[in-house]
């Protein structure tokens, strides 16, 4: 005989169930590597985010405007996952799971308190949970904005689903408190009061509060959200992630939108065709007029959803609610304010689909219930939420590599220049020279002014040697996209080996003027600094980076040169230990060997380890003059004058007749057993 489950077991069994489905597709994830999309300027390469969490990181994840984004709560809690796990992405990883289990019992609760159907509720978690459409959001590192802030959207309908029922100013201080969590996320729930103002107007009983208490009582929300829309807006703009009337026009914004959403819908129904970036048709194809059919048929049939939902909302008041859901929350991102240059990205489905999912299963619900009974009903909506899973499975492995990211997209989306130009990077990074090339080509040929592209062919040209086309080719990335940084750093550096420093220290300054704490940009111009003489100049912007990214290996480096030429050795020593270990650490450990073998002050002479660091620079083959300088000078302070001045000698043989007499000079010095020390 059985006990029936009373009903907190209940909902806790089902929540359960719920989270062990949402997140068992997802745990091939916990061994997957972090992308090259994004995730570098995110989490691997963010210097912020890779100090943990700090009162400096704090501040800056409050204040800096980093990767055209303003979402504070989301830096942090990548700063809380490099606290725990440090560069492991599989914690990472896992936190975004975790995320996503969690939310999958949170919508079927929040549901449940708005509807007073458990089923139903019960049935659009289940498909929220496993469909593949939540794949983007949950398997990308670098789209943690989207499961943090889904977790606070379901808490802001539970609370607001029992605040209808009971009032209280702490119930609404609380639903407020979650929605300004959920900004502080992603902003892209700014459309959130929009949303709690449609689910209130179908409620009976809330909508016999009339319109205008309603709309009173969503205000202190809108406000919120209005003030967080602000600083999105700054943020991108400031990152030039905001793209003007001119790069895409608005008659292709508004053709775009009904498209997008139709194809929401579709994937929503049948999860094919997902892909980490669609392109817009208008960048493709820009000879092809906007308003094609496709697009014409999608605005009617959009017309008709709309205008069906609101017929129904006496009758079928949850659909009405889900479909606009579904409608208000795509607002933000139907490209209307066009961010980047894709049609419609899979990850903003993550929230805006529930909204559909309960529309369609509070439709389709009762006749079938009626027709086969309920636990046919059950039955079929355990089928295709098993189906729904081993397609997630699937979508899933498409994020196992930067490399198979891309295959995969350009395998099911047509004209994808951001896929041949993302596979570029990656055979790039692998060595394949030849290959990169090509897909950059290939990305070109699709998109001529896509700037990635033409700084990715940019810096092959540079690593070869062909300086005049890796100018041309920074100089057209930068008219294409001017904010570009990576081209503009590029170009400033180029510049200045070709010796126009105002021409480069303009290119920084514009890259600060966008990003004030871009590190390497601030790095850059303290060494136009140096090199102009103005070492004070210098010193205090290095010493600005450093405030910010204390493990920015090459500030480090240069305020270690800096102070060996004005002969601060102490300070000097303390800065070259901190770059050891950085992209400069065989320039870093060359200067220390100078400083230990030749330093005037004799506390500061260590040539034992002056010769234990010469020979890592003897190892890495470095065999440049400088290095050969400091081996030489760690031979000599341990005695070994006849293999200092043959080092030396190798050294001079590499120069011109002027550089090269002063080190034969030396090496005479060597040669008489006789000590050179540094002049200052």
């Amino acid at each position: 005989m059985s006990v029936p489950l009373s009903s907190r077991a209940r909902t806790a069994l089902t929540c359960l169930g719920l989270f062990l489905a949402a997140t068992l597709p997802y745990l091939a994830t916990l061994a997957f590597p972090f992308v090259a999309y994004d995730d570098p300027d995110y989490v691997t390469r963010n210097p912020m985010v890779q100090g943990g969490l700090t009162l400096d990181g704090l501040r800056w994840a409050f204040t800096a405007a980093h990767a055209s984004n303003w979402h504070p709560l989301t830096w942090l809690s990548h700063m809380l996952d490099v606290e725990l796990f440090g560069s492991h992405a599989g914690g990472h990883h896992a936190t975004s799971v975790l995320l996503h289990g969690l939310n999958a019992g949170l919508c079927f609760l929040a549901l449940r308190a708005l509807t007073g159907r458990a089923a139903l509720a019960a049935a659009v978690a289940l498909v929220f949970a496993v469909h593949p459409l939540r794949v983007e959001s949950v398997a990308w590192v670098s789209e943690r904005k989207d499961v943090l802030a889904g977790l606070f959207f379901f808490l802001v309908l539970l609370v607001h689903a029992r605040r209808a029922r009971s009032g209280g100013a702490g119930l609404f201080a609380l639903e407020f408190l979650c929605l300004a969590l959920g900004l502080l996320a992603k902003p892209m729930l700014v459309s959130v009061p929009l949303v709690l103002l449609a689910l209130d107007l179908v409620e009976p009983e809330r909508a016999r509060l009339g319109l205008r208490r309603l709309v009173l009582e969503t205000l202190p929300f809108a406000l919120l959200a209005l003030a967080s829309a602000l600083l999105t807006v700054h943020a991108q703009r400031a990152g030039g992630a905001l793209n003007t009337l001119e790069f895409l026009p608005l008659e292709a914004r508004l053709a775009n939108a009904p498209l997008s959403v139709w194809s929401y819908l579709g994937h929503l129904l049948w999860p094919s065709g997902l892909a980490y970036f669609h392109p817009h048709r208008a960048l493709v194809a820009p000879e092809e007029p906007a308003w094609s059919p496709a697009a014409l048929v999608a605005l009617a049939a959009l017309g008709i959803l709309a205008g069906a939902a609101f017929l129904l909302r006496r009758r079928a008041p949850l659909v009405t609610a889900g479909v606009a859901w579904f409608l208000v929350m795509l607002l933000p991102v139907i490209g209307l304010v066009q961010v980047g240059e894709q049609a419609l990205a899979d990850r903003y489905a993550y929230l805006p689909t529930v909204g559909a999912t309960l529309a369609l299963l509070a439709l389709v619900g009762p006749p079938l219930v009626r027709a086969a009974g309920a636990r046919a009903a059950t039955g079929l909506v355990f089928v295709v939420a098993g189906a729904l899973g081993l397609r997630t499975l699937q979508q899933v492995r498409t994020w196992e590599s930067s490399r198979a990211l891309y295959t995969h997209a350009l395998a099911v989306t047509a004209r994808n220049y951001a896929a041949h130009a993302g596979l570029a990077v990656v055979l790039h990074e692998e060595g394949d020279r030849a290959g990169a090339r090509r897909e950059h080509e290939a990305a070109l040929a699709l998109r001529p002014t896509y700037a990635p592209s033409l700084y990715g062919l940019g810096l092959l040209a540079q690593e070869d040697g062909q300086r005049a086309e890796a100018l041309d080719l920074y100089r057209r990335a930068l008219a294409a996209l001017p904010a570009h940084s990576p081209s503009e750093l590029n170009l400033g550096g180029l510049l200045a080996e070709e010796g126009d420093l105002v021409g480069a220290a303009q290119c920084f300054e514009n890259v600060l003027a966008r990003e004030p704490e871009q590190p390497d940009a601030r790095t850059n111009l303290a060494q136009l600094l140096s090199a102009m003489g103005e070492a004070e100049a210098a010193r205090a912007e290095l010493e600005r980076v450093l405030a910010q990214h204390p493990r920015h290996g090459a500030a480090w480096y240069l305020l270690g040169e800096l102070e060996e030429r004005v002969g601060r050795h102490p300070e000097a020593l303390t800065a070259l230990e901190r770059a050891r270990g950085g992209p400069r650490h065989l320039d870093a450990t060359r200067l220390l060997v100078w400083i230990l073998a030749s330093a005037r002050e004799d506390a500061l002479r260590d040539a034992p380890r002056a010769l234990a660091l010469a020979r890592e620079l003897a190892t890495a083959g470095r065999e440049d003059p400088p290095a050969l300088e400091a081996q030489a000078a760690a031979l000599a302070a341990n005695g070994e004058f006849a293999r200092a001045a043959a080092a030396l000698e190798a050294a001079a043989a590499q120069l011109s007749p002027g550089p090269a007499a002063g080190l034969k000079a030396r090496a005479e010095l060597y040669r008489q057993g006789k000590l050179f020390l540094h002049p200052h």
